[in-house]
């Protein structure tokens, strides 16, 4: 595409969107969310996500809910949480084509949420990450150094690219190879199928810092054939130090002094982090450390800290870990205590156990004597002797919670694996004094992978089953007490030496009382299960499952899981061109009410349709998309006894998005989108729901040293009668001086409509050495007839 057309490209961009700006509006507003940063998307390779917060004084906890496409339900882990920085990394197996829906969800201290961006994901779209396909000819370019993510010493840079595996459409003389956008092609060495490239004959050529070196090939014509990205960090040498010709080790130490006020009230916070790395043969080692301020009794743990050595055979951690098992067991929560795993091919064992709650005392309010004690739940027996009546009105606190796992697997998991796995959870029933009806789980079951011809058909398996007891305070059921209860004569009649015999081994991993449930095994109602199969041929990868989940499953490593739901879900995702053109088709159908316990059911079905379009040349990315919901239950509105319970919903969404690199005369990263959601809801609450959203990006890089950034994003939306729209118009700028010592950034963010909002940001880091730094960070926010906050702070940062 030629400058021409690409300057056109470009005004038809901002006229179309300027246009539409006008007709409808969305913002991404947030109390709470400044901005939201993901690494670049590509398949099959995990993704970085890190939430920056406006202030941190209000918050308890933050969850990133997301969504691969034509998955059944999203899924919500805890971020790491680090003064005004959130963070999550999306697994490598849930980063698939074409895209990830996500949002995020902010817990404050008062009990409340808050959702970014706002509604989502029933009342707006979800955010979302485009993921980038691997193309067959990645693999006829091999960049064998540096590895991507690599990091290394100044003197040690070393580039070289093989084309051992290229085809005849490759003319090698012919390529070029950037190093954060400066051509050096002229600098390397090339040798038959080899580029080599050695930094220390150049030198000025790379500074410290986040490194982007980029591939590009031509075929004899000139005609460009294919390009590849990777990258790498450098540090100064000293940074890299060598204890002994086999150890190696790096790290840094972070402190921060931050001022929060919001209104009148005015609050300083403080914390230090220290991170350390090393290696030695085979075995690494890292070390994690996070003290704040905010660490309170009264909450959840806000230090954090965590120590691993790991080889290619074994992982030991201890601390803070996120362990991951089949995710209807455990996945991605928080543990305090130990993590370990063993892999020695064809046998395997992962274990974990620790804290996954601690316990933070209740408060007592008021005392009552036997006579007058109202019945209610925050009304319990307390100490009679030390507060002069037998019961008490309290702030109910919370137990400590522990929590025990293990999974022994047979398989590498390439091609077969076949695990079982055992968790047990329980509240300490004496970790509190103020509480009520402590808590204990047991979940156990079995997960199966098997794959066949080269990975083309995948088939996987898990099953768990679980019991769950909602009240051990009372401890186990003594013989006397089932002799009471079973038996001829008694309530239930069952063989007594039956039920104690039962008691007696099902008591070996959890307490049975009358609390302990399922009482309904023969009905499947503690069972979660779901079997699929994948399919890939002809470059087409087609997935099916089918899921199973109890309204009585619960496990407590897994607490945000989808229960009383069974259907199909169906995704095929189908390459074109070269993996430049993908179409993306998931279908789902699903009900509820599988143990009867609703007065219907409900049926869940969902289209979800999309094409994206990566041309890797001079023209757009684009994607568009369709997703159809349609909810029912059995009720007739007619049934004047029951239509209250009614549910007939339909919802439509459209979505279009387009990303251009624009070469003209100076680079812009420009990225649109729009979508729209209609919902007709025909229930008794007409709860029908509008909306249309729309942003517009521009990142300007006008030379080295200085970079712009532009940002419209307009929002209309009628819910249920009540219109709600507003308008954020964003524009920043980052400039380097100093040779690159100081970087100052600004931005202003002023929103309009119905959510009235005025935002300044202003940092600035200054290098004083290498590996020495200093980072100013100021923040206002001014919220109309509602509040006014700013946050200052000062950030120093060493690296050894």
């Amino acid at each position: 595409m030629n400058k021409f057309l690409q300057f056109n490209f470009a005004v038809i961009l901002l006229v179309l969107s300027f246009f539409t700006f006008f007709e409808n509006a969305y913002a991404q507003a947030s109390n709470t969310v400044s901005a939201v940063n993901i690494s670049e998307a590509r398949e099959g390779e995990p993704v970085e996500v890190r939430v920056e917060l406006i202030q941190t004084q209000p918050i308890s906890n933050v969850r990133f809910a997301y969504l691969p496409f034509g998955a059944t339900e999203y899924l919500i882990n805890d971020m790491e949480l680090y003064g005004g920085l959130a963070s999550f990394t999306i697994p490598k197996e849930n980063v698939k084509l074409p895209y990830i829906s996500y949002y995020v969800i902010v817990d404050l201290t008062d009990g409340s949420q808050e959702i970014y961006p706002l509604g989502a994901p029933d009342a707006s779209s979800p955010e979302q990450i485009t993921v980038k396909a691997l193309s067959a000819k990645d693999k006829e370019i091999i960049l064998l150094s540096p590895t991507r993510g690599e990091i290394l010493p100044l003197d040690e840079v070393f580039i070289s690219v093989s084309f051992v595996k290229a085809t005849d459409n490759i003319h090698v003389p012919s390529t070029k190879i950037f190093l954060n956008d400066t051509d050096i092609s002229e600098n390397a060495l090339f040798a038959g199928e080899l580029i080599v490239f050695y930094a220390e004959n150049f030198p000025g050529t790379i500074s410290d810092g986040n490194q982007t070196i980029r591939i590009e090939t031509f075929d004899s014509t000139g005609t460009p054939y294919h390009a590849i990205e990777s990258n790498f960090q450098t540090v100064e040498a000293g940074y890299f130090q060598a204890v002994s010709s086999k150890f190696k080790y790096r790290g840094s130490i972070q402190a921060e002094a931050r001022n929060e006020k919001f209104n009148d009230e005015s609050e300083w916070y403080n914390n230090i982090t220290a991170n350390f790395s090393g290696s030695n043969d085979d075995w690494d080692f890292s070390a994690h450390t996070y003290l704040t301020s905010e660490e309170e009794s009264s909450r959840q743990p806000q230090h954090r800290f965590s120590a691993t050595v790991a080889s290619e055979w074994l992982t030991l951690k201890g601390g803070d870990t996120y362990p991951r098992f089949p995710k209807y067991m455990l996945d991605g929560k928080r543990v305090r205590g130990f993590y370990g795993d063993l892999r020695l091919g064809f046998i395997n064992v992962k274990t974990t156990f620790g804290e996954i709650r601690r316990d933070i005392e209740g408060q007592l309010l008021e005392t009552y004597s036997s006579e007058n004690a109202p019945l209610s739940s925050d009304i319990i027996a307390i100490n009679e002797a030390r507060y002069g009546n037998p019961f008490g009105r309290v702030n109910l606190g919370t137990f400590s919670r522990d929590i025990f796992a293990i999974r022994p697997s047979f398989g590498s998991g390439e091609n077969f694996q076949w695990g079982f796995s055992y968790l047990h959870s329980k509240d300490d029933n004496n970790s509190i004094e103020f509480g009520a009806k402590p808590q204990e789980n047991v979940v156990a079951g079995t997960d199966l992978k098997i794959a066949l011809d080269n990975q083309n058909i995948i088939f996987t398996g898990q099953a768990m089953a679980s019991l769950f007891n909602s009240d051990i305070s009372t401890g186990d059921l003594t013989d006397a007490q089932i002799d009471s209860v079973f038996g001829e004569g008694s309530i239930y009649d069952a063989d007594t030496d039956q039920i104690k015999d039962l008691k007696d081994f099902v008591g070996q991993f959890i307490t049975v009382n009358q609390f302990i449930g399922p009482l309904n095994p023969q009905e499947l109602s503690s069972i979660a299960a779901e079997a699929g199969i994948q399919l890939n041929y002809l470059k087409n990868s087609l997935d099916i499952k089918y899921i199973y989940r109890g309204n009585d499953y619960q496990s407590f490593g897994q607490d945000f899981l989808r229960t009383d739901v069974k259907g199909i879900n169906l995704v095929d995702r189908i390459r074109m061109f070269d993996n430049k053109v993908f179409l993306s088709i998931g279908y789902e159908n699903l009900k509820d009410n599988l143990q009867e316990t609703k007065i219907s059911t409900t049926t869940y079905q969902t289209l979800n349709t999309t094409l994206s379009i990566f041309p890797r040349t001079d023209f757009p990315n684009i994607t568009l998309g369709y997703t159809n919901y349609n909810n029912e239950n059995e009720i007739s509105p007619t049934d004047t006894t029951n239509n209250i319970y009614l549910i007939d919903n339909k919802t439509n969404r459209f979505l279009a998005r387009l990303s251009y690199d624009i070469k003209a005369g100076v680079d812009h990263a420009t990225s649109l989108s729009i979508s729209t959601s209609n919902r007709d809801d025909n229930s008794l609450a007409d709860n029908d729901a509008n909306y249309t959203s729309m942003s517009l990006s521009v990142n300007s890089y006008w030379e080295k040293h200085f970079t712009t950034f532009l940002s419209l994003v307009n929002y209309a939306s009628e819910i249920a009668g009540l219109e709600y729209n507003y308008f954020t118009f964003s524009l920043g700028g980052r400039y380097k001086l100093m040779e690159d010592k100081l970087q100052l950034t600004a931005s202003v963010s002023p929103s309009f409509g119905d959510f009235e909002r005025k935002a300044f940001d202003f940092l600035a880091q200054y290098n004083v050495l290498q590996n020495l730094s200093f980072i100013f960070q100021f923040r206002y926010y001014d919220i109309a007839d509602q509040s006014s906050n700013s946050v200052a702070g000062l950030t120093t940062r060493l690296n050894f």
